[in-house]
């Protein structure tokens, strides 16, 4: 394209917003009811390129889906860790299972999540070499169910749900359910 071309262009798109045009493009939720989904449903992050991920993520799905069935609990699949990442720390979505590795570099910005920086990542229950995480705004309530059901049925999981430890912070929901705490009221 030529240069008078492009200033057509942006000059028309600018004045387009100006009027109260939104671009189509830019629009990635036109209907404004994923919000009210989420907030209806748990979705858990997998990861397709990660095995073990993805196991640990179908076994969660599987023991909530049965004993936790106001959650509602789904499982979303990404690609890889980074784009786990990416939906944790964009606050796209609310739980994933990653590796404990990869938790403690999306916590610190750490590769591959340089790019992606104070992220108020929180652990609800350790498998070991996989974690369940979310972000610290997940409500303590919510948290603490998920402790409680993944703890209370180790047996349909593959390696057994346990207290949070390590860099990555407990949620206050998790910590209070493994501390012998009252579930909290939010």
């Amino acid at each position: 394209m030529k240069r008078r071309e492009l200033l057509t262009m942006g000059a028309g798109a600018a004045a387009l917003m100006l009027a109260g045009h939104r671009p189509a493009v830019a629009d990635l939720e036109p209907d404004r009811l994923w919000l009210v989904y989420r907030r209806h449903s748990l979705l858990v992050v997998g990861q397709r390129d990660d095995q073990t991920a993805g196991a640990y993520a179908a076994a969660v799905i599987d023991v909530l889906v049965r004993f936790l069935p106001a959650a509602r609990a789904q499982l979303a699949r990404a690609a890889d860790t980074r784009r786990v990442g990416v939906l944790i720390g964009t606050n796209q979505q609310d739980v994933a299972i990653m590796s404990a590795a990869s938790a403690e570099a999306l916590l610190l910005a750490k590769p591959p999540f340089t790019d992606i920086r104070n992220v108020p990542l929180r652990l609800i229950v350790s498998f070991g070499s996989h974690v369940l995480v979310c972000r610290a705004d997940f409500t303590a309530r919510h948290a603490y169910l998920l402790a409680q059901t993944l703890a209370g049925h180790q047996d349909a999981l593959p390696t057994p749900a346990g207290a949070p430890g390590g860099t990555i912070p407990a949620h206050e929901g998790s910590r209070a359910f493994f501390t012998g705490q009252d579930m909290p009221a939010g």
